[in-house]
């Protein structure tokens, strides 16, 4: 319905439209641009007042996406007998660029061969016709604020100036909300490359001790091996041997946050039921750690937005960690629940419980000396279990149990529609 030629074009008829008193015109301002940083909000106030301006029984706004080269009626108000569709998705012609074009006047018999978005306007018999550009940074055309009646109208010059008042309102608007975007995503792109920077120093760090080890111990060998007794040979060798499956694990592990980084950019959420996917994780679980009884509990259908693989590896490191911590025998439970905001996901374990203030989530963070033990890893795998629930619209939280054992606790959200 929209239009998508220069920066006005309109067709005169009988009466022309007369604009409010200037008081109301100001309340109709302050009225709009009162309402933040709402493109909607901004938008809609102006769409009435230009209807109640102009006598046109339908004031919309389009919007162009230049790469699907098509044009959205995003917002609409009408009172007469046309009903333009919200929503409603229109090609561009081709050979019109996003830039601005001069101006051109065009009437309804002209504009299905002329414009050919713009043919339905015929189609409903339009006898007036009005559009002109909302043209944001770099003189592109963002979309178009639009005015149709069946009603024949003279459009005087006055309402085509209260048009493009409003048109350069809207554009000052977006233009503004794309600038704090940019730097929004600046600041982003910032703190993440300040993030992977301390991670790799930290990975550095995690590597250093057993390379240099492993570089120790094989200069020993190789310089000293007719030197050195039968046993001191073998107690090298093996710490030689404990260095180097220390270096590998550590690899695996600075390997799968990386591929779990891109994988979190690459995630496709999707209707899921929840049940089957944890029955399957705690069945397998349960059928590894023979020390440990993995008991699933949930309803018989939870309904969730996420990435089933993504999602599986999440209950995979918690259920990993669980067994690790808790004593051989201990009950771990996976439990669902659903409520109407979002679904919950529990991983319970008998362990050690949390050190109070632990940042358990962050990169090569293990918990103090108590919990870990004797366990094997540098504290990656709930770092993970962040960055793919985040990815997925969801948190996760942990928590000390009363008495014993911890509690891992996702959220995500439900499926819509």
């Amino acid at each position: 319905m929209g239009d998508s030629a220069g920066p006005r074009r309109r067709q005169g008829a009988e009466s022309e439209s007369r604009p409010a008193p200037a008081l109301e015109f100001g309340q109709v301002i302050a009225r709009a641009t009162s309402n933040g940083h709402d493109l909607e909000a901004l938008t809609r106030p102006l769409l009435e007042a230009l209807a109640k301006l102009s006598g046109f029984e339908s004031t919309y706004l389009t919007i162009f996406d230049w790469e699907r080269r098509q044009q959205d009626v995003r917002f609409v108000y009408s009172t007469g007998s046309i009903r333009v569709t919200e929503g409603l998705k229109l090609p561009v012609p081709a050979g019109l660029s996003s830039e601005a074009l001069s101006g051109v006047t065009r009437s309804p018999v002209e504009l299905d061969r002329t414009y050919p978005d713009s043919a339905v306007a015929r189609t409903l018999g339009l006898k007036a016709y009005v559009s002109v550009p909302v043209v944001v940074a770099e003189h592109r055309i963002f979309g178009m604020l639009c005015g149709a009646s069946k009603a024949s109208r003279r459009v005087g010059e006055s309402l085509i100036s209260v048009m493009e008042f409003f048109a350069q309102i809207i554009a000052d608007h977006v233009t503004r909300a794309q600038v704090a975007a940019t730097a929004i995503r600046a600041d982003r792109a910032e703190e993440q490359l300040h993030s992977r920077a301390l991670f790799l120093a930290q990975a550095e760090h995690q590597l250093k001790t057993p390379l240099t080890v492993v570089e120790g111990a094989s200069v020993i060998l190789l310089d000293r091996w007719h030197e050195l007794s039968e046993d001191k040979r073998s107690d090298v060798l093996s710490m030689l041997v404990r260095n180097i499956r220390e270096l590998a694990r550590n690899v695996d592990e600075l390997l799968l946050e990386a591929r779990a980084d891109v994988q979190a950019r690459e995630l496709m959420p999707v209707r899921l039921d929840l049940k089957p996917l944890i029955q399957r994780i705690g069945d397998a679980f349960g059928n590894v750690s023979a020390s440990h009884d993995v008991v699933v509990e949930s309803p018989e259908e939870v309904l969730v937005w996420a990435d089933p693989a993504a999602l599986y590896q999440v209950l995979g490191h918690l259920l990993d960690n669980a067994t690790k911590y808790s004593p051989e025998g201990g009950v771990i439970r996976l439990r669902a629940v659903s409520n109407a905001r979002d679904v919950q996901i529990e991983v319970v374990d008998q362990g050690v419980g949390l050190p109070a203030g632990a940042p358990v989530f962050e990169a090569f963070q293990r918990g103090g000396k108590d919990a870990v033990g004797g366990t094997t890893g540098i504290g990656l795998g709930l770092h993970i279990v962040r960055n793919l629930v985040m990815a997925m619209g969801g948190s996760v939280a942990a928590r000390s149990n009363d008495g014993r054992g911890s509690t891992f606790t996702v959220r995500l959200p439900l499926p819509t529609g």
